[in-house]
């Protein structure tokens, strides 16, 4: 093999090795960037909390929840009074909306917030074990509403002094077919290596630098590669939570829930990833930048 011939061999090489470390490079940063969000949102209780807050003064999204709660379980008590008198039951009716009315407003009221708090705290422990040694999530996603059951049961006795008997159903509502469980299982397991990515992300880019012919265009690739890896994630995230939703939407309340939870971690998570597409895009423009000036300079002198 001639001496050119052997150079070349190893400058091919060299481009291959800095382009498939640009790649790993870019798979790291998606992946430090995506379960660092998971455990600051999604993995921590108080995180959780923070981030779906809003459940708890959103009083449109309360006074719906407790209105299809009411629905589903076809508030059976009054029903069975119908006579077929109009006058008779034109007052129970009265008396129904009465009862619907007193449960909303009072679900809504401000000091009803921890109650919607005990929600979020209930629905995240019962679905996301803080570490694998506190076994496994349930294989399809749980929103447990019990508070909401209770509450309403005190509110319609005080009022009209029947008990619905809300809190005697069940409350606790998994979605089929959702199989989030395995999902969360490698993401708890996974999310205790989140602390080496950034190391890894590091070395894989200088790696990229030092085996590049042509170290600014390497660097606008790093940066694109992170863009593209990052926005390939943030599809994943978003057909999966459209996916949940759409699972859930067999059961009338789990799917409020579902709804308006997934919809706070969309905004959340979409924040994240902008930030990251943001920085990346960022690097691949000094890149670029780089190589431009340097060629000017090159062909100048």
């Amino acid at each position: 093999m001639t001496p050119q011939r052997s150079s070349s061999t190893a400058r091919a090489l060299r481009t291959a090795g800095a382009v498939l470390c640009g790649l790993l490079t870019g798979v790291a940063f998606a992946a430090w960037l995506g379960l660092t969000w998971v455990q600051d949102h999604l993995l921590s209780p108080s995180g959780f909390q923070d981030t779906a807050r809003s459940i708890v003064t959103d009083t449109s999204f309360q006074t719906e929840l407790v209105g299809t709660l009411l629905d589903r379980a076809t508030f059976g008590l009054l029903d069975d009074y119908q006579t077929g008198l109009d006058p008779v039951d034109q007052v129970l009716e009265g008396v129904r909306e009465r009862a619907v009315g007193a449960a909303e407003s009072f679900a809504t009221a401000p000091e009803q917030q921890g109650m919607w708090t005990e929600v979020l705290v209930r629905t995240h422990s019962a679905n996301v074990p803080l570490s694998p040694e506190m076994g496994e999530a349930p294989e399809n996603l749980v929103v447990d509403i019990n508070p909401v059951g209770a509450t309403i049961d005190r509110r319609i006795k005080d009022t009209i002094g029947i008990d619905p008997s809300l809190s005697s159903q069940e409350l606790t509502v998994s979605v089929p077919g959702a199989r989030t469980g395995p999902a969360i299982d490698a993401i708890v397991w996974i999310a205790q290596w989140r602390f080496l990515l950034p190391w890894l992300t590091g070395a894989l880019g200088v790696a990229t630098l030092l085996l590049a012919p042509r170290r600014w265009l390497a660097l606008a690739g790093l940066g694109l590669a992170g863009l593209a890896m990052t926005g390939v994630l943030l599809i994943a995230a978003l057909v999966a939570a459209q996916s949940v939703t759409s699972m859930s939407s067999v059961e009338p309340v789990a799917n409020l829930v579902v709804s308006e939870i997934a919809g706070l971690l969309r905004e959340s998570f979409v924040a994240r990833c902008v930030t990251g597409i943001v920085w990346a895009a960022v690097v691949a423009l000094v890149g670029v930048t780089g190589a431009v000036v340097r060629r000017h300079a090159v062909a100048y002198h």
